[in-house]
């Protein structure tokens, strides 16, 4: 078995409360980190099967356009509702 006795430190003690900066009376605030940043509200899964010449057009159509594949899908189930709906009014 490890022996950890070996991996402990001898840390010296923390600073006295009049010592410690200001920053401690204030109030927590949440940490913005990347994730939080890139936050979408997608929350589920989608998975299917495509032909790899779609795939690949896809893929590049997105690269191109700085867009995530999602992204893609969702603007053209936009464009598809519109063309319907237009279809449905004439």
């Amino acid at each position: 078995m490890a022996d950890f006795k070996k991996l402990r430190r001898n840390l010296p003690p923390p600073p006295a409360e009049a010592e410690a900066p200001g920053n401690l009376k204030a109030p927590e605030s949440a940490s913005v980190d990347g994730r939080s940043l890139r936050v979408t509200g997608r929350t589920k899964q989608l998975a299917t099967r495509v032909r790899e010449e779609f795939y690949d057009e896809l893929k590049v159509y997105a690269a191109t356009h700085r867009l995530k594949l999602v992204e893609v899908l969702e603007r053209s189930f936009e464009a598809l509702k519109k063309q319907d709906s237009k279809k449905t009014s004439s």
